[in-house]
């Protein structure tokens, strides 16, 4: 009675945060500090070039894993899969079959469960009915202080330009941006990715007058406000028409938003060679991706069929976007940083929880990606 409590108390959270889309934030902008970058250039693009070459030997080390030959014999088990329609390699490493394929021979089946929405997830992870799925960073990490029995246990791709901060065309540097009128929903991936825009430029929080709202294109294409952060889709046609321009992205802070791959803690716990493995398809279809842009193109047409999403909804969001199921040390620096700025902004059904609270990397070792 007490977890159904507690879902029931957190759910509007949940689905405040959940996935790409931006939900309603609190009325008055909270004030909120981004921690200042204590590594230098230099350091970071030694970082960069770490990380794109532990990418790069993914495949590598996973054909050298201790799971190579793994076949599950047991009890039949079915493994259910969860996505919305914003999110994937999850979705094409089922409809493609790959998932199938890597577990030829094991006594396992899939269900892949389409949900309407964030809240239904958590509630299908918190009764035991799902066991894997891909959320956007807050969703994920919201759940898990609200205590949903799911962990963050790899990542589906990280993006530097789904939340651009898009102004008038007139506005080119943070001098033109003072005092400017800056829609965004609180509380969202939008809100503190804009934070580490803002960062980026030499600008706070107070330099701008930020206008909380979910409806940021009307208010934008109206003239009400002079800048917006939100998913980049969203102000594709203000972009063409040469209205607004991208003034700031997450290349420029560089920092990303992230869509987690978490799975339920008690399945990963009882089956890891079952969990690496399911790891390890979903970097298969991560590496076909990134084999050609006609692969690219093939993955966001299946997508659009399966989702009834517009292909260019995917080819915006998430052409280029950096895919593999390994957490960078990108991704872990912004993933600590969105734990604080949750906490911040009082979004955690319990503000005590850690990195280790929603992070199990085990299993990435288990493949062979760690």
């Amino acid at each position: 009675m007490k977890k159904v409590l507690s879902i029931g108390l957190s759910i509007c959270m949940a689905a405040a945060l959940f996935g790409c889309s931006a939900g309603a934030g609190k009325d008055t902008a909270p004030q909120t500090t981004v921690s200042a970058e204590t590594d230098t250039k230099e350091d970071r693009t030694e970082e960069t070039r770490a990380e794109k070459t532990e990418s790069e030997d993914t495949t590598a080390a996973a054909k050298e894993s201790s799971i190579d030959g793994y076949v599950y014999d047991g009890e039949p088990i079915e493994i259910h899969l969860g996505d919305i329609n914003s999110q994937f390699p999850l979705n094409l490493a089922y409809n493609l079959r790959y998932l199938q394929e890597e577990f030829e021979g094991s006594n396992v089946t899939f269900t892949m469960d389409y949900f309407q929405n964030g809240p239904a997830i958590s509630e299908a992870f918190a009764s035991g009915d799902l066991d894997f799925a891909e959320f956007g960073e807050q969703a994920a990490i919201a759940g898990i202080s609200a205590e949903y029995g799911y962990k963050i246990i790899g990542r589906n791709c990280d993006t530097e330009t789904m939340y651009p901060l898009v102004a008038d065309i007139d506005i080119t540097d943070a001098e033109g941006l003072k005092g400017a009128k800056i829609a965004v929903s609180v509380g969202t991936s939008a809100h503190y990715l804009l934070l580490t825009y803002l960062h980026s430029m030499g600008l706070t929080e107070d330099d701008i007058e930020l206008v909380n709202t979910n409806d940021t294109v009307t208010l934008l294409a109206s003239g009400e406000v002079q800048g917006a952060a939100d998913q980049l889709a969203k102000f594709n046609s203000m972009i063409d028409a040469g209205d607004v321009h991208v003034l700031a992205d997450g290349v420029v802070s560089e920092t990303c938003q992230i869509s987690a791959f978490v799975g339920r803690t008690e399945f990963c716990e009882k089956y890891p060679e079952i969990t690496a493995k399911v790891l390890r398809a979903v970097q298969r279809v991560d590496d076909w991706m990134a084999e050609s842009e006609e692969n690219q193109k093939t993955a966001f047409t299946t997508l659009a069929e399966i989702t009834q999403r517009e292909e260019a909804w995917f080819s915006t969001m998430y052409g280029g976007s950096n895919f593999g199921i390994n957490l960078t040390g990108q991704d872990l620096r912004v993933l600590g940083e969105v734990l604080e700025f949750m906490k911040t902004n009082d979004l955690l059904s319990n503000p005590d929880i850690t990195m280790d609270d929603i992070l199990e990397l085990k299993y990435l070792e288990i493949a062979g990606y760690r």
